[in-house]
């Protein structure tokens, strides 16, 4: 038994080390993130509101992202259960309203990508489609310097279905299309 005890220790002392090291790298993955720019998006009945609250600007046209820069989605819903989803997510991610997510992106290069509600919620689910630009830090940096000297681009919105989703002629079940071969690659960070 005698003989044993060494190997014990060491089997013990190894286990320390790797629950240890397991410890770290998950506490690390918890921390915010000091360089990401922060963007809260709320998704509302049934448009999109994008505001950057570090850079003094809202928008509900389109999510505008630096590539090469990682950037932090605060995702809230202003009323009913929606979901979130951009061209090469791995999949939707669910926004009940009163609880914030989170999604780190990391967009690889400039282009453009769509972006949609997956939810169903309700009949004006079909107009909450946007499109997110993603462009290089000189031409974003130009972009927030225009959205800082124009008015604001948030419209009054109510609460009746907008004409998108009474419009006959569109199909209200349409799925997501698949992303075509020249979006910027993107990339969940978790």
């Amino acid at each position: 038994m005698k003989a044993l005890r060494p190997w014990i220790a060491l089997a013990v002392a190894g286990a320390v080390l790797v629950c240890g090291a397991a410890f770290n790298l998950r506490r690390s993955s918890l921390l915010p993130l000091t360089h990401a720019l922060p963007v809260r998006v709320v998704a509302h009945e049934w448009w999109w509101e994008f505001d950057y609250p570090t850079l003094g600007i809202k928008t509900s046209e389109a999510l505008h992202l630096p590539s090469h820069q990682t950037v932090r989605l605060e995702l809230q819903s202003g009323d009913v259960i929606h979901s979130f989803w951009i061209d090469g997510m791995r999949k939707p991610i669910d926004l009940p309203p009163g609880k914030t997510q989170r999604l780190d992106l990391d967009v690889k290069s400039p282009g453009e990508l769509r972006g949609n509600c997956d939810a169903g919620c309700g009949c004006g689910t079909v107009c909450m489609r946007f499109r997110v630009v993603a462009s290089t830090p000189k031409d974003f940096n130009s972009w927030v310097a225009r959205q800082r000297t124009a008015p604001s681009r948030i419209t009054a919105h109510n609460t009746t279905p907008p004409a998108c989703a009474l419009d006959k002629s569109v199909d209200h079940r349409e799925s997501p299309q698949p992303s075509r071969p020249d979006t910027p690659p993107i990339r969940e960070l978790h």
